[in-house]
């Protein structure tokens, strides 16, 4: 079994104040990627994971970025620059260059997602775009045609937009079901990332066996977030600690339970529009 690198998981970075856990401030992700660096640690990208010659190096990490927020060319991308570091970013295909309609935001406070030119800014930097499926739904509660549709399509819209072949996939609010990683492998996608949700499957991998024998495998992150409350310490012990560590994974499965606020809202308010 190959070993599997650290993943870490981010989502806003702002000097905003912003209601919940799932932001760091610019200070505190210039910080953490120092310590990174005068650490010896170099960054990965999700695509050099999956080669089959792959051999995880001594201190090594992959950092990605869900949602896609435009604060990222502020405050990430000089940053990871001046420290010779690159990123995944899993945008929601549906909202680039657009306000955050899909989340629920308390007072209503919005903020833009990266638009076309700035994600090709990204790219000819060094980093990876992945999807982060087509309106930041619940892939869960999704039909399985509804889920199709969504990841193929966000796939395809990625695609056409960049020119790039989309390889990746984080879902929604990290958690999905064995469905839901069926139709990733049929859409096309190669890895799965996911946050607070682990599936047994060996060597991280879900595995299909077509009619005529052939197997098709698609690769699971299973990932680390930082959040507003991470110490410089605390996000120390998340990068050293063992792939294995339960305590990183009870400590993720909790914070991931704030995340069905979201969900529960906005399936309330589908609800009530019906």
């Amino acid at each position: 079994m190959k070993t599997p690198p650290v993943v870490l998981s981010y989502h806003l970075i702002d000097r905003r104040f912003d209601f919940g856990i799932t932001w760091v401030t610019p200070r505190q992700f210039e910080r953490q990627m120092a310590w990174l660096a005068e650490a010896g640690y170099r960054t990965l990208s999700l695509s050099a994971c999956l080669q089959p010659e792959f051999q995880l190096p001594p201190k090594a990490v992959v950092i990605t970025f869900d949602d896609g927020y435009r604060a990222l060319m502020k405050h990430v991308l000089p940053v990871l620059q001046r420290f010779g570091f690159v990123a995944t970013v899993f945008p929601v295909a549906g909202f680039v260059g657009e306000q955050n309609r899909w989340d629920y935001n308390l007072f209503w406070r919005r903020m833009w997602h990266l638009d076309w030119n700035e994600l090709r800014e990204l790219l000819a930097a060094g980093w990876e775009v992945g999807s982060h499926s087509m309106r930041h739904a619940y892939l869960p509660a999704l039909s399985r045609e509804e889920l199709l549709d969504d990841l193929a399509r966000s796939r395809e819209v990625f695609e056409q937009g960049l020119q790039i072949p989309i390889r990746h996939l984080s879902l929604p609010f990290g958690r999905g079901n064995v469905r839901v990683l069926e139709c990733a492998l049929q859409a096309g996608y190669e890895s799965v990332a996911t946050l607070g949700q682990e599936f047994d499957f060996e060597n991280q991998t879900y595995v299909e066996v077509d009619t005529d024998g052939k197997h098709r495998e698609l690769r699971l992150f299973f990932r680390r977030g930082i959040y507003l409350h991470d110490t410089l310490r605390g996000f120390r012990r998340h990068v050293e600690a063992p792939k294995d560590s339960r305590h990183e994974r009870l400590r993720q499965r909790a914070i991931s339970v704030f995340s069905y606020g979201t969900v529960m809202v906005k399936a309330l308010r589908k609800r009530g529009s019906s």
